[in-house]
């Protein structure tokens, strides 16, 4: 495996170029922590982030419920009001039939109650009288229920209107609470990243200092001027020839409902074609992965690794020591939908990375 500690313990004769590959490992061991710290700050801003975006959405949902309570309070309102005026309205008209017939009492009401030529009659207009008094009674008696009805049903409203309001006040508190979070963690973030930079200018300024030594018979020029896998991101040469048919990411095919994740890429190389080495390392895994057919990984030191999957032969062997360019295998096809090509990861610990952000010259 390729790392700092396999050739810091390859002896130095002069104590001040042993001084140099001393705190060029610390300076490398640091640089390692921070690389995790960063990894588990972003880690921890994922899930804010993913969080909030839930959070935002249960907000707008929240507020569409309440757009429409509080149209439907508006709309009760006003048909509350409309019955209010209705009932209104039939209680004068009963009050003055009332008045009327309080005005028929002596003669005219005999009148029309006794000038009846038959009891028939006689019962009819006792029967008039009575409709029209049970028939104004029952139509404000409903008006009222109906009033009763809605302010009850507004009651209601009013109380899921005032628990949507206190819900959206507690989405608002914990985004504000997350949102703080984020700016904190971005915080530590950005004050990681400056360490690292530090950092790699040291290791910079360790290796430019190593060159005033003499260093022909130390066996330590490799560890001193190796460049970092990291170092070479954008300039990585490509694994094999052929366009990027399958990208990085989320991908949604268009005859598939579904959506799929790619850690990696698709290049649509031809059967058979040679896959090389994006940059030196050791062979840490020869073998079969479900999905991915024959894979070979390579560790370029400091926790970075490639993958290479649908391999048709694979041409080295585990623990063997591969330079850049070199041919690791031959391409096959995928496992999936049997397409030609070469299944391409750049990995950080277990954390895949874009391949189209490293390697140089990739085509879609």
């Amino acid at each position: 495996m390729i790392g700092t500690s396999a050739h810091a313990e390859i002896p130095a004769k002069d104590p001040g170029l042993q001084k140099i590959a001393h705190d060029i490992k610390i300076a490398k061991d640091n640089l390692e922590i921070q690389d995790l710290k960063q990894r588990k700050v972003l880690t921890a801003l994922y899930s804010i982030n993913r969080n909030l975006k839930r959070l935002v959405t249960e907000k707008s949902e929240l507020g569409q419920q309440k757009s429409m309570v509080q149209l439907e309070i508006e709309g009760l309102n006003q048909r509350i009001t409309d019955h209010d005026h209705q009932a209104e309205l039939q209680k004068a008209q009963l009050t003055e039939r009332l008045r009327a017939i309080y005005k028929l009492r002596g003669p005219t009401l005999a009148r029309f109650l006794f000038g009846a030529k038959s009891s028939a009659d006689l019962e009819r207009n006792l029967k008039i009288l009575g409709i029209v008094a049970q028939r104004d009674s029952q139509l404000i008696k409903n008006f009222r229920e109906a009033v009763k009805d809605m302010q009850y049903r507004k009651t209601k409203l009013t109380q899921k209107l005032s628990s949507l309001q206190s819900l959206e006040s507690e989405l608002q508190n914990h985004e504000i609470k997350l949102q703080t979070e984020v700016s904190q963690k971005s915080k530590i973030l950005s004050g990681i990243k400056r360490t690292k930079m530090f950092t790699q200018d040291k290791i910079r300024n360790l290796k430019d200092k190593s060159l005033s030594y003499d260093l022909a018979d130390s066996g330590l020029i490799d560890m001193l001027m190796r460049p970092s896998f990291e170092a070479q991101k954008g300039l990585l040469p490509r694994p094999a020839q052929g366009p990027v048919s399958k990208q990085f990411g989320l991908v949604k095919q268009n005859d598939q409902p579904y959506v799929l994740s790619n850690k990696g890429l698709l290049i649509a190389a031809p059967f058979g074609s040679p896959v090389r080495a994006v940059f030196s390392g050791v062979v840490s895994f020869v073998g079969s992965l479900p999905g991915l057919g024959q894979v070979l990984i390579l560790d370029h030191g400091d926790h970075y690794y490639t993958v290479y999957g649908y391999n048709a032969s694979v041409r080295v062997q585990l623990g063997q020591e591969i330079a850049q360019a070199q041919i690791i295998a031959s391409s096959g096809k995928s496992n999936f939908d049997q397409v030609n090509g070469l299944y391409f990861e750049v990995r950080h610990f277990s954390e895949p990375y874009n391949p189209m952000e490293w390697v140089k010259g990739f085509s879609l």
